[in-house]
């Protein structure tokens, strides 16, 4: 399933060794890590005063070119690079590609360190797209962050997109969309991909910050709070973007990449990285670089794995050197560009699988809210399809699917527990129904309490297996779209 390039690369070792313990341990090996993941990627220069500047490239100013829309989109900037025939074309509509920088970036990271404006340029008319570069804050983590504060995931997916679709010639469909991004920024690509596969054809991870969960990543996260308060004048505390990964792993795990690869089926996926050995013209490197891509080397292996285990066709690239800089970006892009255009046109699939932590999740079309109380945790969905579905999970969930039946078709569902029940779809094609797993579970998951009580029932987490039929000739006991059989 993996389309799997590795070049010739010497052993090489974990950088700077944390556990998930240690807490706000701005550590020199830490901090050096993120001057490099932050270097490349960083605010306008007009903004970047004082210590803040140590972060910061001061050679990073808004980009002149005349094909850059420059744009303030609820509160937030943003950048729109469009094709050099957009204006003179007017009845073309263009498939769309969403660039994330990485930590301490904005809008203007891409087009000011990489090659993004020459790249696109040189590009035939077929092979065109929009591409669109928000400014993600200096601290981006691909989610709402958990104290309220910046709800990142809800900006880009339900502010940018319907806006950017409304105001450009864009084809709207999630079969003509794709998300990319460097560093931190291939996480938010990857993070929204897997969590919204019906609104990407297409992902592609250039040196990404993969693994937040990781114990380095966790320090990596914590030494970004602690520079964005000691250097740039922030507020933030150490867990107010994904919380205590001890007490709450959750909100970490559930917009994790690595954990979140099995919903990435019918998303084309491109992973590239450097190992952090520094190539022949890379002379006197930092060793701030070094470390930096070293790590999101290891990153990249462990999405690339989960990828694989999880039967997840993909597409890795790791250099034989390289360390960690903006310009990996360049090949990168040249590199997922075509995979991307073969992507787009991407149908809806027959039948899809998914995986969340969200009590209200939705996916191509479907939704599922879990109803009462229950810790968080993974809901397993395989299969989903006009067939029927298999759930994995604890307590109760409201599906309603997506509209693949005829308005007010009959539908028989069985496999809730009891004789079969017969339903009718609403006038969309609907049909909504209860699946009780089992009772909810009281302890969230991946804390060490829930690992002891998993770990002592091997049938701690149910699944129930829902089919769906289209023959059923008595309708005595159907509902109007909703089960209300007792």
């Amino acid at each position: 399933m993996t389309n799997l390039v590795k070049f010739s690369s010497p052993h090489l070792t974990q950088p700077c060794a944390a556990t998930s313990t240690s807490r706000c341990c701005l550590s020199v090996a830490a901090l050096a890590f993120l001057v490099a993941l932050g270097a490349p990627v960083v605010a306008l220069a007009h903004e970047a005063s004082g210590p803040c500047a140590l972060v910061m490239d001061p050679n990073n100013a808004p980009s002149t070119d005349p094909r850059i829309d420059h744009l303030t989109v609820a509160g937030t900037r943003v950048n729109v690079l469009l094709p050099p025939h957009y204006h003179r074309d007017h009845g073309r509509r263009y498939p769309v590609l969403y660039l994330f920088h990485g930590s301490f970036g904005d809008e203007d990271s891409f087009s000011t360190q990489t090659n993004v404006l020459s790249f696109t340029a040189s590009l035939p008319e077929h092979l065109q797209a929009i591409i669109v570069m928000p400014d993600g804050s200096r601290l981006p983590a691909g989610r709402d962050w958990v104290d309220g504060a910046h709800p990142q995931e809800t900006y880009v997916i339900k502010t940018l997109l319907p806006y950017i679709d409304a105001h450009y010639r864009t084809l709207d469909d999630g079969g003509h969309r794709a998300g990319a991004g460097f560093s931190a920024g291939g996480m938010n690509a990857a993070v929204y991909a897997a969590r919204h596969p019906e609104l990407f054809a297409a992902v592609g991870s250039f040196s990404g910050f993969l693994d937040p969960y990781a114990p380095a990543g966790i320090e990596i996260v914590e030494a970004s709070v602690g520079f964005e308060d000691a250097l740039c004048g922030g507020t933030v505390a150490p867990y107010d973007i994904w919380g205590d990964p001890d007490e709450h792993p959750m909100g970490w795990i559930g917009h994790s990449p690595v954990f979140l690869a099995a919903s990435l089926r019918d998303v084309s996926v491109y992973i590239s990285s450097a190992n952090g050995v520094p190539c022949a013209d890379q002379v006197d490197p930092s060793p701030h670089a070094i470390d930096a891509e070293i790590a999101v080397f290891a990153m990249s292996q462990s999405f690339d794995q989960a990828l694989t285990d999880a039967g997840v066709a993909h597409t890795t690239r790791v250099r034989s050197c390289g360390i960690h800089k903006f310009s990996n970006s360049n090949q990168a892009l040249a590199e997922f560009w075509p995979q991307m255009f073969s992507a787009f046109g991407r149908k809806p699939p027959h039948q899809f699988d998914y995986r969340t932590s969200d009590v209200h999740a939705s996916a191509w079309g479907w939704s599922f809210d879990v109803l009462g109380m229950r810790a968080p945790e993974f809901l397993e969905i395989a299969g989903a399809s006009v067939h029927g579905l298999a759930l994995t999970g604890s307590g109760t969930v409201h599906i309603t699917t997506a509209p693949q039946f005829g308005a007010h078709e009959p539908v028989v569902v069985s496999g809730l527990g009891g004789r079969p029940r017969a339903l009718h779809a609403d006038g969309t094609g609907r049909i909504s129904f209860d699946v009780t797993l089992a009772a909810p579970h009281p302890l969230e998951q991946f804390t060490t309490a829930e690992r002891a009580a998993e770990a002592a029932d091997p049938h701690y987490f149910a699944t129930r297996t829902v089919m769906f039929s289209r023959s059923f000739r008595g309708n005595r006991d159907s509902d109007r779209g909703h089960d209300t059989t007792p």
